[in-house]
């Protein structure tokens, strides 16, 4: 599955490439940056505290785990594909999760994206900082045994360890998620007319995220249900914040009704309007 992945970004940077155009056009995003730098760091310190959270967990004895029940403790919709582990799946799962976050990057080598390094960094680390709060704070929060705690395959000493409890929701495949379908998302608004490219961007960013889930899946790592929240909160986090940022045509918008707008001044925040 990964030599799939990396097959179809090296189609896609040759792509990328050859049709790049020496043109310059008006960045399709606006700013603020005094608020937006400080909403990303607030992000990434929750996103900090959240996995400081994780890690004072406590994981279970040995004699509890021996005595957990699939059919007590695990909905039917999840019981189909247990018990399960791999380790080298695990490991696979990391070259999505670890390949994912220098992509939105890789964008910079187009002259005219690169010109809006700056913004494209911010929105980024709001949108990690968005999906990394979600998870973390949800993670510390809901201990939820993983499936591979049900599987006599695994180790005791990682179906007892604290990690063991942080099965709801996949954090590896929704920030896989919001790093790649970022990536497709800005260079889609970025360049609009190129339909090929966007399909193929959108397909690394599809391929990426349920490579990554399908790899979670089979290291026992997640059941179905937490790759099914986790996949879309990713998707919709890496697509909505470059969506937020857009540049308004007040002459062309399908919409006019719906308004959005980073304010900052004797307070700072986020507002949406909707006129009936």
């Amino acid at each position: 599955m990964h030599k799939t992945y990396i097959s179809l970004l090296i189609i896609i940077l040759i792509n990328f490439q050859a049709q790049s155009q020496p043109r310059v056009a008006e960045s399709p995003y606006e700013v603020n940056e005094e608020l937006e730098i400080s909403l990303g760091l607030i992000g990434a310190g929750i996103t900090a505290y959240g996995f400081y959270k994780i890690g004072q967990k406590s994981g279970a004895d040995s004699a509890t785990v021996v005595n957990l029940s699939l059919e007590e403790e695990v909905i039917k919709m999840n019981r189909k594909y247990q018990p399960r582990y791999s380790e080298q799946a695990n490991k696979d799962s990391d070259l999505f999760f670890y390949g994912s976050f220098p992509l939105p990057f890789l964008l910079l080598l187009d002259d005219n994206i690169r010109r809006d390094a700056g913004r494209i960094s911010i929105m980024y680390i709001e949108a990690l900082g968005l999906t990394g709060t979600m998870y973390t704070m949800t993670a510390a929060n809901v201990n939820k045994f993983r499936p591979l705690v049900y599987s006599e395959e695994a180790p005791m000493s990682e179906r007892t360890s604290s990690g063991a409890k942080n099965s709801f929701f996949g954090g590896h495949p929704s920030l896989t998620a919001t790093s790649t379908f970022f990536a497709a998302k800005v260079f889609s608004d970025y360049y609009p007319e190129r339909k090929g490219m966007h399909v193929l961007m959108y397909s690394a960013a599809t391929v990426a995220t349920l490579g990554n889930a399908y790899l979670r899946f089979k290291a026992g790592k997640h059941f179905l249900t937490d790759l099914m929240i986790g996949v879309p909160l990713g998707a919709i986090n890496g697509i909505l914040i470059p969506q937020l940022h857009k540049v308004r045509d007040v002459n062309h918008d399908k919409n006019k009704n719906l308004s959005w707008n980073f304010f900052t001044g004797n307070a700072h925040g986020f507002s949406v309007t909707y006129k009936f």
